[in-house]
């Protein structure tokens, strides 16, 4: 976030030189990223973590550097005065979604005079590289970046009805963002909207409309200060790549204890800058406001953790510096968290503050440390194996995206069974979780050909998802692709293939069986592979209406195996074995059988034989024609 050096040092008791808060904040864990001098003052660029939103302003930074440097933070408070008619006789507000609101307000200011802003506040705003708009608008930039609390103004005149409604968005319904280039959107019903009695007058937490921007001649307004869920703000802002300062407040989150904080200070800024009188009473809707948190914290467990000797009122007096409120009782700290501290849940979360205050530096290094080297898994020993084994066998190993195009992902998708799929407009063309690695090797294997490789067989082993009735599965699959140029050979070349996986999978005398069947209707003809005994896949070639729709212009075999079951089984104990004194004796037989006999039938027969010193039978070819 960048920030003007001067402006934070506008709420401590003595200034800091950029140097200094530099220093402070990244030991705080706010490392610093850019700096720059600009006019009378140096504008500096913190990295804001996910979880701190009460540091996204200069007020936050503030109370860092103050606790940190036994400085004392001065924060600026609102009381502005009001008379006149009532805010509720004025406008309505009215809010059907608590769940994605928690808290919206509104009040009432008639009667501003819309001009330039004071030089206190231009200067505020130049510094930071933002541009001064008008005395209304600046002030809402003002006290976004001064609390952290983003806020709006809506021209009262242009709201149909004078209502406002916290509803989401009708399907169709179109909305202009304010901006000087903004275009006319289309919503498609997901979003949280702010809208008036006809129209969205506002995309809650990310940006205001065009239609009700305060302008020149505006002269009755409505302030806005609300809190919004950060997962919706976070949606509508992707689904519409809309991104705002305010977005990028309410995304961290926001409490709604600190709203109306934030939204008194805002107004007695107009009244200062813009005159006009503020309405009695605040138009508010939302869920009940939530109780503060209140976390424990052991001491012990916090020296225990840390690895370092720190006395229990010192905790207490760190914690109080950071705007928490402790109670030390026994070796326990019990401290109510402060509105602004979302992150702040458990006890853990409270000695991270500790050893924030204490500092990451002063951390005692040790300069040497002993480590043992972990044996690596089973999944990953597995992995590295039929890796190995593959490359052995002559294939390339791919790594391709899970994302793939609709089209592909039909190509292998079960009959019962439907793609999982991200947003469509943030997926670029290819919305699919890919339900087989197939369709991504055979992408890769016609890319390589036109390139002018003529041969390939390649391999993954990756992730596939897919949906069916029982719900979302995910599993590991090893997808192989391998061209032939004998289509009379079947699937002889890549069944060797199989074998030897199952070998690296199950063991040597692992034992494989494949058994014809209609499905999947990608590969044509098809096979069920079974490794003792366990379905482990599916073997074939690829149809000839695969072949067609993947851009295939030769025979391609194609095998997709789930080699989970085997993954976490215990590794096989190999034991040397004495060499046999005398050489092993090969024997060729030949078998004429009816073309209904497969060779699992001919294997079934040479087990049943039970011969004692058999290793191994493998078969040789199919002989047809004249002479049988």
């Amino acid at each position: 976030m960048d920030t003007s050096v001067a402006w934070i040092n506008d709420y401590l008791d003595r200034p800091a030189d950029a140097e200094e808060q530099a220093d402070v904040l990244t030991h705080a864990g706010f490392p610093l990223e850019g700096r720059e001098d600009v006019e009378d003052d140096v504008r500096q660029d913190f990295e804001m973590t996910s979880n701190r939103g009460d540091c996204t302003c200069h007020t936050g930074l503030a109370r860092e550097i103050a606790a940190l440097t036994d400085r004392t933070l001065c924060i600026p408070s609102g009381d502005p005065p009001c008379s006149g008619p009532a805010a509720d006789t004025l406008a309505s507000v009215t809010n059907e979604v608590p769940e994605s609101c928690p808290w919206y307000t509104g009040r009432v200011i008639r009667d501003i005079t819309v001009s330039p802003s004071p030089e206190s506040i231009a200067a505020r705003l130049r510094a930071r590289g933002d541009v001064p708009r008008s005395n209304v608008v600046d002030a809402t930039n003002f006290v976004l970046f001064e609390l952290g609390q983003p806020t709006h103004v809506f021209d009262l005149d242009k709201l149909a009805g004078g209502r406002i409604i916290i509803r989401m968005a009708q399907k169709g319904e179109r909305f202009l963002p304010i901006g000087e280039d903004a275009t006319e959107i289309e919503l498609d019903g997901t979003e949280m909207v702010i809208a008036d009695a006809e129209k969205p007058v506002a995309l809650a937490g990310v940006k205001g409309g065009a239609l009700t921007a305060v302008t020149d001649q505006t002269r009755n307004i409505l302030v806005e200060a609300a809190t919004f869920a950060p997962a919706m703000v976070r949606h509508t802002s992707r689904l519409h790549n809309i991104a705002s300062d305010s977005s990028f407040r309410f995304e961290r989150g926001v409490s709604p204890g600190q709203v109306d904080h934030a939204a008194e200070r805002l107004c007695a800024l107009i009244l200062e800058t813009a005159g006009g009188t503020l309405a009695p009473g605040v138009l508010e809707s939302g869920a009940s406001m939530p109780d503060r948190l209140t976390v424990t914290m052991r001491t012990q467990r916090c020296r225990d953790l840390l690895g370092l000797e720190i006395e229990d009122g010192q905790m207490v007096e760190w914690l109080a510096r950071l705007g928490f409120e402790p109670t030390l009782d026994d070796g326990v700290i019990k401290t109510v968290v402060p509105w602004h501290r979302g992150d702040v849940e458990r006890e853990v979360d409270l000695i991270e503050e500790v050893m924030r205050m204490h500092g990451f530096a002063s951390v005692p290094v040790d300069d040497t440390i002993t480590i043992r080297p972990a044996l690596a898994d089973r999944d990953h020993q597995i992995r590295e194996a039929l890796s190995a084994a593959l490359v052995a066998d002559g294939f390339v190993e791919s790594i391709t995206h899970s994302l793939i195009a609709d089209a592909e992902a039909a190509l292998c998708m079960p009959a019962d069974a439907s793609a999982r799929r991200v947003i469509e407009a943030r997926a670029a063309g290819v919305p699919a979780l890919r339900p087989s690695i197939i369709p991504s090797l055979l992408r890769v294997r016609c890319h390589n050909a036109d390139k002018g490789v003529a041969k390939l067989q390649l391999f993954e082993l990756g992730s596939v998802f897919l949906n069916d009735a029982s719900g979302h599965h995910e599993a590991l699959e090893l997808g192989l692709i391998m061209d032939i140029t004998d289509a009379d050979a079947g699937i002889a070349p890549l069944r060797g293939v199989i074998d030897h996986l199952a070998q690296t999978l199950a063991g040597a005398d692992a034992r494989v069986t494949i058994e014809p069947c209609d499905n999947p209707a990608w590969l044509s003809p098809a096979g069920t592979v079974y490794i003792n005994g366990i379905e482990s896949g599916v073997i074939g070639r690829l149809s000839p209406a695969t072949m067609k729709a993947a851009n295939i212009d030769q025979p391609v075999l194609a095998a997709a195996i789930r080699p989970a079951p085997f993954m976490s089984a215990a590794p096989e104990v190999r034991e040397a074995q004495r060499l046999p004194e005398h050489p092993a004796i090969e024997r060729d037989l030949s078998a004429i059988v009816p073309e209904s006999v497969t060779w699992n039938a001919l294997m079934a027969v040479v087990d049943a034989c039970e011969l004692p010193h058999l290793e191994i039978a493998s078969h040789v070819t199919t002989w047809r024609g004249k002479g049988v």
